[in-house]
């Protein structure tokens, strides 16, 4: 098996494209639903991609797939209890936990959700979120077994064992969207203010510490970030630049090693390779972009 970097275009006057470096028919699959549901919930677990709700001709969905890419194979699930669009997720524990995308206060029993990997069941989760937090979701993550929610105004940390929710405004003053997560530290792009140039940070959840990565501070083409994804790819990042070029666009790929150094534990990266991949005569935003191992 191989790790493929996977993405997902959406392209200014055309419906959304998958972009990768191999062709495969699973891909045709998935090409043919994003072109019919949008705001949707995308998981890569392994080989498979779960697609959850998401909105379908104005009309929110409840409806849940899954995609085998390694077999070429589609199937429904479960569906959840209430339909969700732009909603919170995260795996913990072998469960899937799918949090608000719709409006509290129309089913306060169900805004969250957990999927049951072994089981494929779903169940209610009983504890309540005490912090005020949209139906949209910009972003979620997992560290450390936590849930770390980015909606339009606030930062929200959900530690499923414990049912505990909690505000995180450290997280907020520098978590953008195009961000990832590589050994439970969280990955985002920023502006050197200093030098006058767009870098890499780095948050450490256990210390909630902001940092540069070192040693690549001259990152090529990155001379802005707008609509631009970061990736796991097998332990390296990944940077996925969607650059503006006179209304249309470049797709550069940035591959970087990184490494921990020194007693305080600084991250240093290594730049191992970039070009080039793709040209439009369109403007675009990449949507999404993970691994998948095929």
């Amino acid at each position: 098996m191989k790790k493929t970097l996977f993405g997902i275009l959406s392209i200014k006057n055309l419906t959304k494209i998958n972009l990768t470096l191999v062709s495969i028919n699973w891909f045709h699959c998935l090409h043919a639903r994003l072109c019919l549901v949008g705001d949707l919930l995308l998981l890569q677990l392994g080989h498979k991609i779960y697609v959850f709700g998401g909105c379908i001709n104005g009309d929110m969905t409840s409806n849940v797939f899954v995609i085998d890419c390694l077999h070429g194979t589609f199937q429904f699930l479960p569906s959840m209890r209430v339909p969700r669009g732009c909603a919170a997720f995260g795996i913990v524990d072998g469960k899937i936990y799918v949090i608000g995308g719709y409006n509290k206060a129309d089913s306060l029993d169900n805004w969250v959700e957990v999927f049951d990997l072994e089981k494929q069941t779903w169940e209610s989760f009983s504890g309540l979120c005490n912090e005020e937090l949209s139906k949209i979701t910009l972003k979620s993550v997992v560290m450390n077994k936590k849930i770390y929610i980015m909606d339009r105004g606030n930062g929200i940390v959900f530690d499923p064992k414990k049912g505990v929710w909690e505000r995180d405004f450290l997280l907020d003053r520098d978590w953008v969207v195009g961000s990832c997560v590589i050994d439970n530290m969280l990955y985002t792009f920023g502006f050197d203010s200093v030098k006058r140039i767009y870098r890499v940070r780095v948050y450490d959840p256990s210390v909630r510490v902001w940092s540069f990565v070192k040693g690549i501070e001259d990152i090529p083409k990155m001379d802005g970030t707008l609509g631009s994804r970061m990736a796991n790819h097998g332990g390296k990042l990944v940077i996925l630049l969607n650059l503006d070029k006179n209304g249309g666009t470049e797709l550069w790929c940035i591959k970087i090693a990184l490494e921990r150094r020194g007693q305080q534990g600084e991250i240093w990266g290594k730049i191992l390779w970039y070009n080039l991949v793709l040209t439009l005569e369109n403007s675009s935003t990449i949507v999404e972009c993970f691994d998948i191992t095929i």
